[in-house]
């Protein structure tokens, strides 16, 4: 019986089971282009630029590596902290704390739930600190030989993804856009919107697709002056309306939200599991987009959704373009119980022109519509295609412990 604390308790455990000497860190820009430029109401973004972070280990006499993406965009449209930030953050201070600590209890790797001090060093670096958070744990899971998947108890489950839709060129292109997904077997499709861009897409695609589950997601694009109209979107049966005012205004969105039928959700103004608390609290929400890094990683995800799972808050997945790799993981997070709607799950593949991972995890048609079966490789999956890194990179960077 898995009571309340049970996912904390599962991932304190991770690197209880097997001591992994650490023995070299790598940082990596990878450069993927999309297959067509994304537009929302912030900006139009044409390539995906990925730091990774690499653990080189060994675990018994065998090596191990862990792996690590991190969510900061090539831009600052969405986050404080772009990719170039978060590159400077790792090199400059996270990594080589972790190589300190290292070299301090004789080489071994420390446990991802004893990273706070990391964390607390590099507060303005959510997604740096997340993605070598995750690298950590990759190698710890790996040299354990333990699926992610089987450490959440969620091992042969399948989630079903929804697509994400950016601003498109003309109504026409945007409905000929919904109709093809709605064909693939996609039951959930969200939309961006924007001033000038909301009432009439939305009222098309409802027309053409009505039986389509619609989220509009609003990128913050929105400010109190358009309450009324923000109002009046109750009317498209919305799934929910997402981050409509600016990442601080909390109060802005509890009024909002006391007015509108549709559930308002956030996504930019969570932060951190104390920030979903407040936002909660507030009424600012009623619904939570979990995007693990922007949280400050899947250790602080695995809180969020432990306690809105016990107060019946609903759940789903958001994305930030991730690479395969990442997307996998997010996949694993989402087939816990409490996430009662598709993710932003559909393959990278699908947004991006190449990918990290050279397998695509096949979709089937279940009954509701397209399934996506989580990883069931050890750690969070398959380890990124060195053929692919290679063609990808363009900065290597590899800090060593020193043997003292």
């Amino acid at each position: 019986m898995r009571g309340e604390g049970w996912l904390s308790a599962q991932w304190q455990s991770v690197g209880q089971a097997r001591l992994v000497t650490l023995r070299a860190v790598e940082l990596r820009v990878v450069e993927i282009p999309f297959l067509g430029a994304v537009s929302t109401s912030r900006g139009i973004h044409r390539h995906r630029r990925l730091v990774m972070v690499r653990i080189v280990g060994e675990t018994s006499g065998r090596s191990v590596d862990g792996w690590g993406e991190c969510a900061a965009l090539g831009d600052t449209t969405y986050d404080r902290e772009d990719a170039a930030a978060a590159f400077s953050a790792l090199e400059g201070s996270l990594v080589p704390r972790l190589l300190a600590q290292c070299s301090a209890t004789g080489g071994l790797l420390a446990m991802p739930a004893r990273l706070d001090r990391h964390r607390l060093g590099a507060r303005d670096y959510p997604l740096a600190f997340a993605a070598l958070e995750m690298a950590v744990a990759d190698a710890h899971l790996r040299a354990e030989r333990r699926p992610f998947a089987t450490l959440l108890g969620v091992a042969g489950r399948s989630v079903e993804p929804g697509a994400v839709l950016g601003i498109s060129s003309s109504i026409g292109a945007l409905v000929a856009n919904v109709e093809a997904l709605a064909n693939q077997g996609y039951t959930r499709v969200k939309m961006k919107i924007g001033p000038g861009w909301d009432s009439t897409p939305l009222q098309a695609v409802r027309a053409a697709v009505p039986e389509l589950r619609l989220q509009a997601d609003a990128n913050e694009s929105y400010g109190p002056a358009d309450e009324d109209h923000l109002a009046s979107l109750d009317r498209f049966g919305l799934l929910c309306l997402e981050q409509p005012f600016d990442r601080d205004d909390l109060d802005g969105h509890a009024r909002l939200a006391a007015r509108m039928d549709t559930p308002i959700c956030l996504d930019e103004s969570l932060t951190s599991p104390s920030r979903v608390s407040s936002a909660l609290d507030l009424g600012a929400c009623s619904v939570v987009c979990v995007k693990p890094s922007r949280l400050g990683g899947i250790g602080s995800a695995l809180s969020v959704i432990e306690d809105c799972t016990a107060s019946d808050v609903p759940l789903w997945m958001g994305g930030m373009f991730e690479s395969g790799f990442a997307r996998g993981i997010n996949a694993t997070l989402a087939a816990l119980p409490g996430f009662t709607w598709p993710g932003d799950l559909s393959p990278a593949r699908s947004y991006l022109a190449d990918d990290l991972v050279e397998a695509i995890r096949p979709h089937q048609r279940g009954e509701g519509g397209l399934v996506i079966s989580v990883p069931t490789a050890d750690g969070f999956g398959e380890h990124p295609d060195h053929k692919a890194l290679v063609r990808l990179s363009s900065n290597v960077v590899r800090q060593d412990v020193d043997p003292g």
